[in-house]
């Protein structure tokens, strides 16, 4: 209710004031109130995931098989479907509950921070730290972490929709107090509350309430049982199941006619139908597809690169293009002052300065700075700690004396601004001061023409050498407001930011990859292209565009095709970020796009790829993104194509196995009956083969490291479906050659005068061992298996180990030897059959070459 309270009121009934809390009420209240963490949903305990797992048409499928098997009391079948869906169940449970865990231990790494007193100083601190009674800072890009009633706000805004559903930003005004107790939270002026973000301004306030007794904590029950929305490509692949599924329904029927007419019983029929039609549907795939993907979020996650959609890592490696931010991205964001530029002079960090102009430095300053161990610690923003730190090293004492003055008025940094103000009171004077993009500044002071051309001038060389240049103007005056024009104008600050250790290496990695970069930056042109020119990015003053050129070409409603070779894009607004994004989506790419500001929000959201900066990155930009960079790093963006691939390509790698292992089962029955013989293998014995050879095999092939020159390759086409014809003629391939091959070996045991179950026996464990060694083919679509690391995968190998090795303890086992009408082999008769299977990898090895030279003749001509 504190939205009917004045500020005062408010602060005395929390038993708090405005210079903040001190270390030990912060310790009594975190003890009170707990930490600010809202209510999460009630975690699935594994035996319940365990139990999700029968649910399944698939799965369905199958009780009903065997419950129709106790009802006929065969008994072994039965109870060997329900251990097999165990199995099944078991595995899959298992992979979900360490993704599970793998997401909750991302959640944790996504941390936001705020900036409150404490001790009578400003600290950055994580929201979850919070409490009620803290003293907290608010600007633009900020999430509010708690409910907050409001002390001093200056041109703030807020976006409170997930409250209100109301999409437009919202102004505030701490001197409103309601009259209405039950006043709609959209009304209440003086608030701020948990889950807004700030869009504009600054803002102080206190905590009134944290975690569960917010606004939104009270919805938190609501929010936390939200099911949360599967990822695409799952989606594509459960779509593409259930295809899969009504083709094999057809060859269901065909079996089911040819059953009827060789006068197969009712019982046999049935069963096979089921068990052929389970044993075709890759009923392991989503459970595979999990794995891939969490297994690529843990390796991006340590690769500084933090997932918060699944569906960003298959995009990311479809990437075309990358539209990069520079500041932070591709430089290190540790600005430091080089020079101050005066139209007489140029002054080194050591030289004293005018001294308004080092007032400007002093005052127009939105960052705050406190005292550890005799050393400054700075807060704010970079651009501003580096103006500060300039101005305590020229003297630290008129620093110290004028840092402390409380500004009059002030107009904060805003992106579409590109200025920032403030007037303060020095020795009975109003001075007003002002700073930001020259050109702007410029316009707001008093000169000629040519002076202003002469200092512009100046700007564009030290922009050419790649600096970063702020100016700087005052103006004494009496104006309550601050001053929109007449400025005097003092000089420019010549900012330097180095660029980040290998950043010139991860570009042309990604050029090799075969996308491409530009950068889009709020920067004077000479600074980008300076920068651009040394990553290699551009060559040529041709290839950069200002934010007055994007203007112009909007006006004249110029041809799309007009950007697509430039390369740097300067001076933008968030407007035509955006529009520069959707610009090269017409053109046919797949758009990445990397920001930390409010103002990169708009091209985050629109992006294909929406990347925010994890340490210099503003909320608002966070939220807005599909990934977060923790290290702000650009390489880190290279890092995440790399895996987006290769997590693709082991999503490709387990399709091919089950789709191809399954054809070649569907081969291998309907031969026998177009040929009039008993069926070569038992209904339990494809299950076996379905849910325990291959259960093992799909889950490994699912880990697979990243193979050779992946980052050479194009990229995909977003829109090529994973069933595309390179997997129909490796499918077709390998499943024919698999299946007529079982088929040959049974038919000739028969005519050998092999009894059906020793023939079946031989023909079961060929086919297993066919999916031990095509697990091998399946590691890469294009390279040779002989030029692969078959020791990378550890897994793997012990797949295959443990998918024969069940075989093998089974034919001894007497239990299993009755159940699946199998018995022990030779040495001699193992080593036969495992050359057959072996004969796999040649077939393989010619479908790659000849489908290399069939592609490579197409291309030339």
């Amino acid at each position: 209710m504190f939205h009917i309270k004045s500020v005062e009121e408010t602060l005395r009934d929390l038993g708090c004031s405005v210079d903040g809390l001190s270390k030990q009420e912060v310790l009594s209240r975190s003890e009170h109130y707990g930490k600010n963490i809202l209510q999460e949903a009630k975690k699935r305990t594994i035996f319940w995931i365990f139990v999700e797992q029968f649910k399944s048409p698939v799965i369905y499928i199958l009780l009903l098989a065997a419950g129709v098997s106790l009802a006929i009391k065969e008994f072994g079948d039965a109870g060997f479907i329900m251990v097999a869906l165990s199995i099944n169940a078991i595995v899959g449970a298992y992979q979900e509950y360490i993704a599970g865990e793998r997401a909750d231990a991302l959640k944790r790494v996504i941390k936001t921070f705020v900036n409150v007193l404490r001790d009578g100083h400003r600290v950055e601190i994580s929201s979850e730290d919070v409490t009620v009674g803290d003293i907290v800072f608010f600007e633009s890009g900020v999430k509010v972490p708690a409910d907050i009633r409001l002390i001093e706000t200056n041109e703030l805004q807020v976006n409170e929709s997930l409250l209100t559903g109301e999409s437009i930003d919202v102004n505030k005004n701490p001197a409103y107090i309601s009259t209405n107790a039950d006043e709609p939270i959209g009304e209440r002026q003086n608030m701020l509350y948990a889950g807004s973000l700030v869009t504009r301004g600054r803002a102080i306030g206190v905590v009134t309430a944290i975690a569960n007794q917010t606004e939104v904590g009270k919805i938190a029950a609501l929010l936390a049982t939200a099911k949360t929305a599967k990822p695409p490509l799952m989606l594509r692949m459960e779509i593409f199941s259930v295809n899969i599924s009504k083709m094999i329904g057809g060859v269901a029927l065909l079996i089911i006619m040819l059953g009827i007419y060789q006068e197969m019983p009712l019982k046999d029929i049935f069963f096979l139908t089921v068990i052929l039609a389970i044993s075709a549907i890759p009923e392991g795939l989503p459970v595979a597809i999990t794995v891939a993907l969490s297994v690529a979020s843990a390796v991006m996650s340590r690769r500084n690169v933090i997932v918060r959609r699944l569906s960003a890592i298959e995009g990311l490696g479809s990437c075309t293009l990358i539209a990069s931010d520079k500041t932070g991205t591709m430089t290190q964001n540790r600005l430091s002052v080089e020079h101050f530029v005066t139209p007489e002079q140029i002054y080194s960090p050591s030289e004293h300065i005018n001294e308004y102009l080092l007032l400007g430095a002093i005052l127009c300053n939105e960052s705050t700075f406190h005292k550890e161990s005799d050393e400054f610690v700075f807060i704010g923003d970079q651009v501003d700690v580096a103006l500060a730190r300039y101005a305590l090293a020229l003297d630290e004492s008129l620093f110290e004396k004028h840092k402390s003055l409380k500004a009059i008025n002030s107009v904060p940094y805003e992106p579409v601004n590109k200025y920032s103000a403030a007037s303060y009171e020095i020795e009975y004077k109003k001075l007003h001061f002002i700073k930001g993009s020259p050109e702007v500044i410029l316009s707001k002071c008093e000169m000629n023409d040519d002076k202003k051309e002469y200092i512009l001038k100046q700007v564009d060389e030290w922009a050419a050498k790649g600096f970063r240049n702020i100016a700087l103007a005052y103006k004494a005056s009496n104006e309550s407001d601050i001053a929109k024009e007449g400025y005097i104008y003092l000089g420019f600050a010549v900012i330097t930011d180095p660029l980040r250790e290998g950043v010139k290496e991860a570009v042309k990695t990604t050029e090799r990859a075969g996308i491409e970069v530009i950068m889009v930056t709020g920067d004077h042109p000479n600074t980008a292209f300076f920068i651009a020119r040394e990553l290699g990015i551009a060559i040529s003053k041709d290839e950069v565009m200002d934010g007055v050129e994007i203007s112009h070409w909007i006006e004249r409603g110029a041809h799309k095709e007009e950007i697509a070779h430039k390369r740097v894009f300067a001076r933008v607004s968030p407007e035509q970020k955006q529009l520069i994004v959707k610009t090269f989506q017409d053109l046919g790419h797949f758009v990445a796009v990397t920001g930390d500001g409010v103002n990169d929000a708009p091209a985050l959201k629109f992006a294909n790829i929406g990347i925010a900066m994890g340490k210099s990155g503003t909320d608002v930009a966070r939220e807005s993104s599909d990934l977060i960079l923790t290290d702000d790093a650009f390489n880190s963006i290279v890092n995440g194509i790399e895996e987006g691939r290769v997590a693709y390509d082991n999503i490709r790698k387990v399709t091919h196995l089950l789709i191809a292992t399954g054809l070649a089962e569907i081969v291998l029955i309907l031969l026998s009956m177009l040929f009039f013989i008993p069926t070569p293998l038992l209904p339990v014995q494809l299950l076996w083969l379905n849910l325990v050879a291959n259960g093992f095999q799909d889950v490994a092939l699912a880990t697979e490291k990243a193979e050779p020159g992946i980052l050479k390759r194009k990229p995909r086409d977003p829109k090529e479906p994973i069933f595309n014809k390179i997997m129909m003629s490796r499918v077709v391939v390998g499943g024919l050659y698999m299946g007529i091959l079982a088929f040959a070996l049974f038919y000739t045991l028969l005519k050998f005068g092999y009894q059906e179950d020793a023939a079946r026996n031989l023909t079961l464990l060929l086919m297993v061992l066919f999916e031990n060694v095509h697990i091998f083919n399946s590691r890469s679509e294009n390279n040779s298996i002989f030029k692969i690391n078959h020791f990378q995968n550890k897994f793997l190998w012990v797949s295959i180990l443990a998918a024969q090795g069940a075989h093998i303890i089974s034919m001894y086992n007497p239990f299993m030897q009755s159940l699946l009408s199998i018995e022990p082999v030779s040495l001699s008769m193992w080593a036969a059959l495992l050359f057959i299977a072996m004969t796999l990898v040649a077939v393989m090895e010619l479908e790659k070459y000849f489908r290399k030279k069939y592609y490579s003749k197409s291309l030339t001509t």
